[in-house]
């Protein structure tokens, strides 16, 4: 049995990956590479917006595809289409591949017209040329000739319409006139009615006319009066000006500004205040009910003992840990049960004995106090 290496295994698969692909990028544009096929070339003036794999008819068969368009070269005027056309389609060399709108949504096609069929030298092969032509859509829906016979239908029609509808009924032709003079007479009657307005309201337009006169000669003849007032109002107001009003009252106005922001600052300043008071209030108040050690300092006689006589004992091990430094740091040594170290000797001056003979004698001296308050 042949076994094939991994190699050979890869390189088969890529090459049947990449024929896969050109196939399917073919078969979306419409060319199926399976199936044999031939090349039909057209040449157009105008190809009126034809892309390439637009689909190609014969009598709405879709029959292959617009391969490619290009303009000839030879006088870079004329485009040519490249049609694929699958095989099984025998074309006669003598058909038109028209040009065409199939649909209301645009987009256009090539539709192959002929009226016979083809047999050995009449048909089309590959590299063949073929005659251009392009229809509208609505000439696609309608035949040249059946045109003008739809609007001979219709003007007959209307003719005949026209004729029977007097004929059937000439009272009502009759009638629609005596309606028409109906109105002709209406509008006389409304163009005499505003005549008689407008002459009504001329005697009232020539007083107002009268009366605008007369106003405007008495603003003639006071002219002079008039032209004083207006002298005397810009005097008055160029005096105002002078006077420094406008300065006035913008230092009033920065005055005004500055006590306002004053005003703000004290409010602020007493604000803090007062809020710095009512911490202290409420301090004061924690320190009388004897809240926290300065509370307890205040109102507990034993807790400011029990402290003070902490703070006594701690000055005292200080100073004993100053003064006799080798009771702390000397270690007592046994060699076969014996203490090679002397013990430590108290000396009479030690300021220990004089702490707490104040102590006792303070204790003593606070009892007494106590004892007489009892007494009274």
């Amino acid at each position: 049995m042949l076994k094939l290496s991994n190699e050979t295994k890869v390189a088969l698969l890529a090459i049947a990956a990449v024929a896969l692909g050109i196939w399917g990028f073919k078969f979306l544009k419409g060319i199926n590479v399976l199936t044999t096929s031939k090349t039909l070339y057209v040449r157009y003036s105008n190809v009126q917006e034809l892309n390439t794999s637009a689909p190609v008819f014969i009598r709405g068969l879709r029959v292959g595809m617009v391969k490619d368009i290009y303009i000839d070269k030879a006088d870079d005027q004329t485009i040519i289409v490249v049609l694929n056309i699958e095989r099984g389609f025998d074309i006669p060399k003598d058909a038109k591949a028209t040009i065409t709108s199939p649909t209301f949504m645009g987009g256009r096609a090539v539709e192959l017209v002929f009226d016979h069929p083809c047999e050995g030298d009449n048909c089309a092969e590959s590299g063949d040329y073929l005659q251009g032509d392009s229809r509208s859509f609505l000439a696609g829906m309608i035949k040249p000739g059946e045109i003008d016979l739809y609007t001979a239908r219709l003007r007959n029609g209307l003719a005949i319409n026209l004729d029977s509808l007097a004929q059937a009924n000439p009272e009502s032709m009759a009638g629609s006139l005596v309606a028409l003079d109906h109105s002709l007479k209406n509008i006389e009657m409304l163009t005499h009615k505003v005549n008689h307005l407008l002459d009504a309201t001329t005697a009232g337009l020539t007083a107002t006319a009268e009366n605008a006169a007369v106003f405007s000669k008495a603003l003639s003849n006071n002219k002079d009066e008039i032209s004083s007032i207006l002298n005397n109002l810009d005097t008055l107001s160029r005096q105002l000006k002078n006077a420094g009003l406008d300065q006035s009252s913008q230092k009033v106005r920065e005055t005004l500004d500055t006590l306002s922001a004053n005003i703000s600052n004290l409010r602020h300043t007493l604000s803090t205040t007062e809020r710095t008071i009512s911490h202290v209030d409420t301090l004061a108040q924690n320190l009388m009910k004897g809240k926290g050690l300065a509370g307890k300092m205040l109102n507990d006689d034993q807790f400011a003992e029990d402290l003070e006589r902490t703070i006594r004992h701690t000055q005292l091990l200080i100073q004993d840990l100053r003064l006799n430094p080798k009771r702390y740091t000397t270690v007592k040594l046994k060699v076969f049960g014996k203490n090679k170290t002397k013990g430590y000797a108290t000396p009479f001056d030690d300021p220990i004995y004089s702490m707490q003979a104040d102590s006792l004698e303070k204790l003593l001296e606070k009892r007494l106090r106590e004892e007489d308050k009892s007494k009274n």
